[in-house]
């Protein structure tokens, strides 16, 4: 068990609940089905501008062609590395190279660097959204009674909160659950603007460490309120992810999982729920499902808040 948590929320409306319910599965979801389009589905990028790489590949540059010392070059196959070893010959043969010589004969060589940031951008980018595509989510809270996610998420309080058990005695997923954070900006790529520059002048290994944790787990400081926690399931190549699709070639971006009935505690009914979904809810908590407490949503007269009773008998 990676967490201390016994119970975890899920907010969903009352034909979610009864399919949960009937059919013992929670939804598992690509990401790319989120409400919000900033939840992990920002494009990656570099935490600098194009201009300050230029510059900083710029002086970069001007100093391996004049430093006294041979550049020691830990990758031979970095695209400017022969670049720089042939222009090193030429400074050597000629008195030293003023920055607006330099200027001149590097133009094309700062250009192509230039395509090359924007490139590899785009090629980051690319597999991130397969990779997004190909990750399966379940989502749920920490709290049962938050007002917002009642409002948001239960269809207006018409519709239900299950409250799931950890098994750590069986290894259920959410004992595996990880805690959101919200943060003011999206996760960088993690690579500065001196590691780049070093490994596209061949003095370094590029090493984004990009992880799929980092991604899942970050979220718009906005949504702190919902005191989120999650369950995800990667691709099982990361650095190739598929996309599953079905008969007809359609990509399949959710997967319905069983849950395990004594996974299911307790069930918490909205204060708006229809006799009809009520009634169609406490009959289907009857066989494996007996044993799930039931409580009605009550609303406060003295407080923003729901107070919730349990039904018995």
């Amino acid at each position: 068990m990676l967490h201390n948590k016994k119970h975890f929320y899920k907010y969903v409306t009352a034909e979610t609940a009864l399919l949960i319910l009937q059919t013992h599965t929670v939804r598992y979801s690509s990401p790319v089905l989120f409400n919000d389009p900033f939840d992990i589905q920002t494009r990656l990028t570099f935490d600098f501008e194009e201009s300050e790489f230029l510059t900083a590949y710029r002086d970069e540059m001007f100093r391996l062609l004049h430093d006294e010392k041979e550049p020691l070059f830990i990758d031979s196959a970095a695209p400017l590395c022969r670049e720089i070893q042939v222009f090193r010959k030429i400074v050597k043969n000629e008195s030293r190279m003023t920055k607006e010589i330099f200027d001149r004969m590097t133009g094309d060589i700062l250009e192509f660097s230039r395509k090359l940031l924007e490139d590899e951008n785009e090629k980051m980018n690319t597999w991130w959204m397969r990779a997004a595509k190909a990750t399966k989510v379940f989502c749920v809270a920490e709290a049962y009674d938050n007002l917002l996610m009642w409002a948001h998420y239960t269809k207006d309080h018409m519709g239900v909160v299950i409250e799931f058990e950890c098994l750590p005695d069986l290894d259920t997923p959410l004992c595996a659950a990880k805690k959101v954070n919200y943060v003011a900006k999206p996760p960088f790529i993690a690579t500065n603007l001196d590691e780049y520059v070093r490994s596209i002048t061949g003095q370094a290994i590029l090493n984004h460490e990009l992880s799929i944790y980092d991604l899942c787990l970050s979220k718009s400081d906005h949504w702190k309120y919902e005191q989120e926690w999650r369950v995800f399931i990667p691709p099982v190549d990361m650095n190739n992810p598929t996309i599953p699709r079905d008969a007809n070639g359609k990509e399949i971006l959710f997967d319905l999982l069983q849950v395990l009935p004594q996974e299911i505690h307790s069930i918490y009914l909205g204060c708006r729920m229809s006799d009809d979904n009520r009634q169609k809810i406490l009959s289907s908590l009857s066989g494996d499902l007996k044993h799930v407490k039931k409580y009605n949503s009550v609303k406060s007269d003295k407080e923003y808040k729901l107070n919730f009773e349990e039904i018995t008998g």
